[in-house]
């Protein structure tokens, strides 16, 4: 029986590797919970991901990916105002419910698992590389960790348990015509009446799983005060005041309903304190759904690299197998290196959180402080890196395929229209690296690095590889000095090389220590040494020289203009 879990190795290694003696025992009250279903050590505990994971695997390869393409042609429709999801979707997404995956990280008091979001962000992969469109509606759990954390007791106790078994919904409406990135432009507005309820008026675009039950709304609810300080975040429950307008047509992820919402008077509940809506609430719900996004583009390159390898050695030209070409060979071999390198972000992204997560149940200090200015660098990291490796491996899967890539015969075309969106949504690429340049400029850099490159092994396999890593980071440590010098203008328009120098050395340094166990690591390593070194020396010279081309005035109007 096919197995998306089973047939994963690396996926299967992150998962073991994973650091659960730091994280499990925070996160299960030091196996104390007197819950039935409640681990009484970490190695039962693992026993428990392992065989959830299993379980998803097996979901994922067996009752969805073999309906993603029908599921693709068919998409989501509106129906007398209601969004009805194709059939192989209802069906799949009921099978995940009954087999209880609906609330994966919230507490088993509500009726979720109390898994960690390392075990999550594996699961997330699995399923979007199964079909991407399911993911939107299983991935959107960031939803329910927001209403546990910010809502009543009375507001978690109505809608958390329906939200484990799937008997509910969720989405986030953020999103307004005028107020896209710039979420602080938030128009729809939330007042309060004398008896202290809110009601909310306003419209939402754009809204993934625009259909959904239970809608987190972004609304300005302090009257006279601009921006995002004037902004809270409600709990609205479909029904009188929430109108779906119309679905979006889109170029990919056809089984997500992409919706308009129409708010008129909407009862609404506060989550949080009003006016936090945007920099405590938000953010916190949307470095959740970050990091999800950041997996589902890591499932989508998955599937599309199995095909394009596939492939590549069926088809044959000249008398051979077209894998036996060296131009061939070298896209399948830079796919396999990104893919490998963003799960690796990913995954330590995902322990960090895991483990902030933990020191917040057990009282905080100075130890959560760092794990939170972690999470708050490698987060936008995450999601920049994997959801650009999406469209590069993509791309390449088609560019494989030759014509029949271009074509709908082949998978490839449709992972490559999925994959795109993850670059857009959730915050695009640009807001990602413009968020990370100023923690990394900030001390950012010695906080993600000196404790690793100290502790790193250096295998005989991969010899020469930690000292060219060390280097490497030695070049980006000057070249954010150099760049201090500059104006936060240029540092928005160097951030992707800081972004992508940054993401290869550290991806480069878990493969070193994999490479202890895996010689196969050991090749991986040494590449991403090596593309490191390139994109460090690039980075430093482009910052030494203050080279601004692409973005200074004086050289971007005269190229751009003619294009007006």
């Amino acid at each position: 029986m096919a197995n998306f879990y089973r047939d994963n190795a690396d996926l299967r290694r992150r998962i073991e590797s994973a650091s659960w003696a730091r994280i499990l025992p925070a996160l299960e009250k030091d196996f104390t919970d007197p819950h039935e279903l409640a681990p009484k050590s970490i190695e039962e505990a693992v026993e428990q991901i392992e065989m959830v994971l299993d379980m998803i695997g097996a979901l994922a390869a067996e009752e969805v990916a073999p309906h993603a393409a029908e599921v693709d042609r068919a998409g989501a429709r509106l129906v007398d105002g209601r969004v009805v999801y194709p059939e192989p979707l209802q069906r799949a997404f009921r099978q995940l419910a009954d087999a209880g995956l609906m609330g994966f990280t919230l507490p088993r008091e509500f009726g979720g698992m109390n898994l960690p979001i390392t075990a999550y962000t594996a699961a997330v992969e699995m399923i979007s590389r199964a079909d991407a469109s399911m993911m939107t509606l299983f991935s959107l759990q960031g939803c329910g960790e927001t209403i546990h954390r910010f809502a009543p007791r009375a507001t978690r106790d109505r809608y958390l348990p329906r939200l484990c078994t799937g008997g509910i919904t969720p989405c986030m409406a953020l999103t307004e015509p005028n107020a896209g990135s710039a979420l602080g432009a938030v128009s729809t507005r939330a007042t309060q009446a004398p008896d202290g309820t809110w009601r909310l008026t306003g419209s939402k675009c754009f809204i993934t799983n625009g259909g959904a039950d239970v809608l987190l709304v972004l609304a300005r609810s302090e009257e006279g005060k601009p921006g995002g300080d004037g902004l809270s975040l409600f709990v609205v429950e479909k029904g009188k005041g929430v109108e779906v307008g119309k679905l979006e047509e889109k170029l990919g992820i056809h089984g997500s309903a992409t919706a308009t919402i129409n708010l008129t008077d909407a009862p609404g509940i506060l989550l949080g304190r009003r006016g936090e809506g945007l920099y405590k609430v938000t953010l916190s719900l949307l470095h959740n759904v970050r990091l999800e996004v950041a997996a589902q583009a890591v499932g989508i390159a998955q599937a599309a690299q199995k095909a394009a390898v596939r492939y590549a050695s069926e088809r044959e030209q000249f008398g051979r197998s077209i894998d036996q070409f060296a131009p061939v060979r070298a896209m399948l071999f830079d796919s396999a290196t990104e893919i490998e390198a963003a799960r690796a972000i990913v995954v330590t992204t995902a322990s960090v959180v895991d483990r902030k997560r933990g020191l917040e149940r057990a009282g905080g200090g100075e130890e959560l402080q760092r794990y939170e200015r972690l999470a708050d660098l490698l987060t936008p990291l995450s999601k920049y890196y994997a959801c650009e490796m999406v469209n590069s491996v993509t791309s390449r899967a088609i560019q494989i395929h030759g014509g029949y890539g271009y074509s709908r015969e082949y998978a490839v075309e449709r992972h490559f229209r999925d994959g795109r969106i993850t670059s857009i949504y959730e915050g695009t690429s640009e807001i990602q690296v413009g968020a990370m340049i100023d923690l990394l400029l900030r001390g950012g850099l010695p906080l993600l690095f000196e404790e690793p490159l100290r502790d790193a092994p250096e295998p005989p396999s991969a010899s020469g590889a930690l000292g060219i890593l060390r280097a490497n980071y030695e070049m980006v440590v000057e070249a954010a000095e150099s760049a201090k010098k500059a104006d936060r203008f240029a540092h928005q328009g160097w951030a992707r090389q800081f972004a992508d120098a940054v993401a290869t050395i550290l991806s480069g340094l878990v493969f070193l220590n994999d490479a202890q166990k895996d010689e196969r690591s050991a090749i991986l390593a040494k590449r991403q040494a090596r593309e490191g070194r390139r994109q460090a020396e690039t980075l430093l010279r482009v910052v030494r020289e203050g080279d601004r081309t692409p973005f200074d005035e004086t050289s971007f109007g005269p190229v751009v203009e003619p294009y007006r």
